[in-house]
């Protein structure tokens, strides 16, 4: 995936080719890894497109990260992994776990008993990683108190209906630093996106893969 959109990921990054190149290439150790930690338990979605995000945070060195939407979290690892090279950078993810209550009491362990929501990020990652569990509704509006514009990278990955893809969008945005990304999963589930990049005039808006929609904020602040 990472050969179809790479046009695009010099478009957005503003990099040459051959230094994306360099990124894509360091991920073959970290990819190898994971898969044999994760096993089949990783969606296609996250093996395709988080590849792209580690591409992305490596060519354009964000320091403060959001992302909405985590389960085994694949994207953070990734993410993670990509502040470590870079010397810089915190995530904070949101998620609700999922894991937590798959068996009923009276009922034999299974292998999924042993997860928990962002099981796959080690502990060498934590101190660069903030896990908050709950709803974005509840947990978003705090980190981004008005005023602020330092959010690097903005990503939606949580529940894919058009209110809450355009609640989370509006939230973010005013916290999002110039030259900042919004990043959101399943860009094709309803018109959530087109109609917020139309709305807030953003243009040169990126396609990464069939449903990963990336727009990079205009250098100087946005009103």
């Amino acid at each position: 995936m990472y050969h179809v959109a790479r046009n695009s990921l010099v478009r957005v990054t503003g990099r040459p080719a051959s230094e994306l190149d360099g990124y894509f290439q360091e991920l073959a150790p970290l990819q190898a890894e994971l898969l044999e930690s994760a096993g089949g338990l990783p969606t296609a979605g996250a093996l395709i497109q988080a590849p792209l995000l580690y591409v992305l945070a490596r060519a354009l060195r964000p320091k403060r990260l959001v992302e909405t939407g985590i389960s085994s979290g694949y994207s953070a690892r990734l993410l993670l992994e990509a502040l470590e090279r870079n010397g810089e950078g915190h995530l904070t993810s949101i998620g609700i776990d999922m894991f937590g209550a798959t068996r009923r009491p009276g009922e034999a362990p299974t292998p999924l008993d042993r997860l928990h929501v962002g099981w796959l990020v080690p502990n060498r990652l934590k101190d660069r990683w903030t896990l908050l569990l709950g709803r974005s509704e509840e947990q978003l509006p705090p980190l981004v108190p008005g005023g602020r514009r330092d959010i690097d990278l903005f990503l939606h990955d949580s529940l894919h209906q058009y209110a809450t893809m355009r609640w989370e969008y509006a939230t973010a945005f005013p916290a999002l630093a110039p030259g900042g990304l919004l990043c959101s999963h399943d860009i094709h589930a309803n018109r959530a996106w087109p109609e917020f990049l139309q709305e807030r005039s953003l243009t040169g808006d990126e396609e990464l893969d069939h449903d990963l929609g990336v727009v990079r904020m205009r250098t100087e602040p946005h009103p």
